[in-house]
């Protein structure tokens, strides 16, 4: 059990800390040094280590030239301290600090005399400033001598209070609270980070279809001159027609005005805006675009003073629409040469377009690995129903969702933002409130991580754009852990293709960007194939084994749902007819395939009842027709991998398996698949793979890819795209971020239908060929001869050894190796240990925080006294980082609050 203790103080509404047990799990590192004592005030032991590895393939310090050397207080893992090249040194009446001096054989210094008897002394490095303070405390007539030190004070962590905007209440992706003032679903903890900044300083530009600069709840917050219409080359950011209404809903979630007494709040309240038109007079229509060159301008555009961009546009096609040469040079110069070398961070719409098959891979500039693509969560942690997935996607957001996926509950709360006022807007009317109006959409998600990103920039404003990239991962948790998308990384990471590494949280992400170390540039490697191989048609199948099976049952044609894929075999299973599962499934199906009949209910329905049941895979026949093979809508969150068969065949099925008990089943892929072999050894972060094929119609095609750590990116899906292709595209992914780079890389490309195209009188196959494979890795060099994507000596530095892996956990802090890392965190000891803050919530409430580990039981308790007997107040499952509970202020102020992780 570990507890953390503490008692709120009713006069000063500050915490005390009292540390009723703290345990870190784990211990030192056998690579520290030495302990080591000085003379203080208070005697204290300090067990020395080598200094915080750098970050991976950032140059290190020679041992000889090292001026901060950090150690920990032997048996309070939690106080760390760091001695720096300087000495104090503190003496009785008549001691001559150069007769001291010449006791010692460490060169030193005489630098500063703050006042009598009282001296720093300069050594050459750390090392040698402990040295020499230990000789010197040993000396008579020394009162006190000790290095100069950095010690573990800081900021407690604060709340900020409700803002005094009317509406603040209904901005559930702020803040989502019931009437017990305690979170009743996901918000991006705004409140949290507002304490330390609010975006001060930093200015955002939205690209969209202008934004109303006089709405009350936006006029305090734009940039005064830096505003163009780059549609009609114009200085005026203003609405660019009657329905041009997104821009200014886009503002409000970055940047509304708070504590004005108006309306809303934005998630950076005060960041300044400035508003670039890119849409002409009919709203969002193709012939009403900013052209290349405008867009070329617009990314570029005051790049020295516009930190943060955001963009909720995007392809309006079924196709691949690529960013072309001009955008592209833009892009490069606002990353490369914005913010005086930097970059701009770029935040742009996944896009609406998952109920058409589309993928945001399919629009070059959501693609592109220098800008930021978000998708959209809806009010209970899921993907909306219309948020394009891929594997290209970094983070997500809140937004509405009217409606939601088959069979899914009802729709949710669209999010709360401004609206341009009087009769213009989606809102009309004379009143307030129609000065606001709901929003949804991808469009609605992407500012709110561009308001976060102005939040991290102006919390340090040294980061670069990249690694305002990371922060926005490593700051991310996944709200719905039943998406079947979800995967474990090779470094340990939850990634999905639908939310990528999930929604951040504000407050988390500005406490690392005060603590980061900018990451080096990551290298490029690029490997390629230029082998010709055939795509082998209609590869996805069902196979039968068993006596004396059918030659028409051994290899089986069908369509995948549109979740959970088998592009690995399955395995053969037993078969077990389970006929149209419209009810719930009693029998036991661990380890067996299912086959359901069609009708009555939903796909997505029937497949859950085989999952529920236990099934491996479900196999789902048609229930009209003969040959015919009806796709499966609305299967996307469907948990197990199922597929679709005709009639004929599945009553064909249905009859061997029942002469036959012994009968299997298994699902096989065959794809046409190349090896490409990277040995350079770098931690990953954006993966790409170009692609050349001569397909036919692009719709039927697969594309995937699996890194030497086993994972797998949905590069492309089948779906409603009839032209060739893909012809010449380079499709990205994030769900390799921090894994290792060396080894065998397997791109996967398949042909899921059976599809004919007309010719003349006839018909021919939709087949095709892979002509050129393409990897390009982007990652950080490292040494790392154990190829585990964790550096050697920040191994060694922190175990001794290169004995643990990336996915591994030592210090039991909820924090793998691969993150430790790259945050720049002691992996052995627990840089969260549990402790417990106070603030005052809001009149009346109390809220308490403290470090937690996802899914962990909590007990919050209190006490009389803190040697009193603790009652449980509430039982409260961990969120990591932080886990918080409010209550109601106790009458008897005088009272002490623990936590404990023996929560029943």
């Amino acid at each position: 059990m570990i507890t953390s203790v503490c008692r709120p103080d009713p006069a000063v509404r500050t915490m005390r800390l009292g540390v009723w047990m703290l345990v870190a799990a784990g211990g030192l590192a056998a690579a520290s040094a030495a302990t080591v004592r000085f003379r203080e005030p208070l005697p204290t032991a300090y067990l020395l280590e080598e200094p915080a590895a750098a970050a991976p393939g950032a140059t290190r310090a020679a041992p000889a030239t090292r001026p901060w050397t950090r150690a920990t207080v032997v048996d309070e893992p939690e106080h760390q301290v760091e001695f720096s090249d300087r000495v104090v040194l503190q003496t009785g009446p008549g001691v001559s600090p150069e007769a001291l001096l010449a006791t010692v054989s460490v060169p030193l210094t005489l630098d500063r005399q703050p006042e009598p008897g009282l001296f720093i002394l300069q050594a050459t490095d750390s090392r040698a400033a402990i040295e020499a303070a230990v000789a010197l405390s040993e000396e008579p007539g020394v009162i006190a001598c000790y290095p100069v030190m950095r010690r573990p004070w800081g900021r407690h962590r604060t709340f900020a209070p409700v803002p005094d905007d009317p509406y603040f209440n209904e901005q559930w992706h702020l803040d989502h609270r019931g009437t017990d003032r305690n979170l009743t679903g996901p918000d991006l903890n705004v409140r949290g980070a507002w304490p330390v900044t609010r975006g001060e300083g930093v200015i955002v530009g939205v690209g969209d279809d202008g934004v109303q600069t006089g709405h009350p709840d936006l006029s305090g917050r734009i940039a005064q001159g830096l505003s163009y219409n780059f549609f009609r080359s114009l200085p005026t950011g203003l609405p660019a027609s009657s329905e041009a209404n997104h821009g200014t809903a886009v503002a409000g979630l970055v940047s509304a005005e708070d504590n004005n007494g108006r309306g809303v709040s934005g998630v950076a309240p005060r960041a300044q805006l400035v508003s670039w038109v890119l849409f002409g007079t009919s709203v969002f229509g193709f012939e009403s675009f900013a052209s290349d060159e405008q867009l070329m301008d617009m990314f570029q555009y005051l790049s020295n003073r516009v930190a943060v961009q955001n963009h909720s546009w995007g392809n309006a096609t079924l196709g691949q629409l690529g960013m072309d040469a001009l955008a592209s040079s833009g892009v490069g110069n606002a990353v490369t040469n914005g913010r005086g070398g930097l970059g701009v961070v770029i935040v742009r719409a996944a896009g609406n377009a998952r109920l058409r098959a589309s993928n945001a891979n399919d629009d070059g500039f959501a693609a592109d690995p220098r800008v930021v693509t978000v998708a959209a969560i809806r009010k209970d942690g899921r993907v909306t129903s219309y948020s394009s997935p891929g594997a290209n996607i970094l983070v997500g957001a809140p937004s509405g969702d009217t409606f939601p996926p088959e069979g899914d509950g009802l729709p949710t709360d669209d999010v709360l933002t401004t609206d341009r006022t009087g009769n213009d807007g989606y809102s009309a009317g004379s009143t307030d409130r129609a000065n606001y109006t709901g929003f949804d959409g991808t469009s609605a998600s992407s500012p709110q991580i561009a308001g976060i990103a102005a939040m991290v920039v102006a919390a340090n404003t040294n980061l670069t754009f990249r690694d305002v990239q990371h922060i926005l991962a490593l700051s991310s948790r996944h709200l719905d852990l039943a998406d079947p998308a979800m995967r474990t990384n090779g470094a340990g990471f939850r990634v999905s293709e639908n939310v990528g590494f999930g929604m951040p949280d504000a407050a988390a992400a500005v406490q690392m960007a005060l603590r980061w170390n900018n990451l080096p540039r990551p290298e490029r490697v690029v490997v390629e194939s230029r082998v010709r191989r055939e795509i082998p048609d209609d590869a996805l199948r069902v196979g039968l084994a068993g006596p004396d099976v059918p030659a028409t049952l051994r290899s089986v044609k069908c369509l995948p749902s549109l979740g959970r894929h088998p592009d690995n075999p399955t395995g053969f299973l037993p078969i077990v007819d389970v006929g149209l599962a419209n009810g719930p499934i009693t029998r036991d199906l661990t380890g067996r395939a299912a086959l359901i009949q069609r009708g009555g209910t939903l796909f997505a329905e029937k497949i859950e009842r085989a999952a529920q049941a236990g099934a491996s895979f479900a196999i789902v026949y048609n229930n009209t027709g003969t040959t015919e093979i009806q796709a499966m809508g609305g299967t996307k969150f469907a948990r197990i991998p199922a597929v679709s068969i005709a009639r004929s065949t599945g009553d064909a099925i249905r009859t061997y398996a029942a002469a036959n008990p012994a009968a299997t089943a298994r699902l096989l892929l065959i794809p046409t698949f190349y090896t490409l072999e990277v040995t350079n050894t770098l931690v990953c972060t954006h993966v790409g793979v170009r692609l050349r094929t001569t397909h036919t119609r692009r719709s039927d095609v697969r594309v995937t890819l699996v890194s030497p750590m086993g994972t797998r990116s949905i590069l492309q899906a089948i779906n409603n795209h009839e032209a060739p292709g893909p012809v010449d595209w380079t499709y990205w992914s994030t769900q390799h971020f921090y894994e290792s780079s060396f080894g065998e890389w397997r791109v996967e490309v398949s042909d899921q239908r059976d599809t004919v195209i007309p010719l003349g009188a006839g018909t021919r196959p939709a087949t095709g060929a892979v002509t050129l494979v393409q990897l390009i890795v982007d990652g950080i060099p490292i040494t790392d001869t154990d190829r585990d994507g964790l550096d050697d000596e920040w191994e060694r530095q922190a175990f001794g050894d290169l004995r643990f892996g990336p996915r591994d956990d030592p210090d039991g802090d909820g924090a793998s190796n691969a993150r430790e890392q790259m945050v720049g965190t002691p992996p052995h000891v627990s840089d969260a240990p549990l402790r417990v803050e106070w603030t005052e919530f809001e009149p009346g409430f109390w809220r308490f925080e403290w470090p937690a580990l996802d899914g962990l039981r909590y007990s919050l308790r209190t006490a009389s006294s803190v040697g009193g007997s603790f009652v449980q107040r509430a039982a409260v499952t961990g969120r990591f980082p932080f886990t918080e509970y409010v209550i109601r202020a106790p009458a008897d102020l005088e009272r002490y609050f623990g936590v404990s992780t023996n929560a029943p």
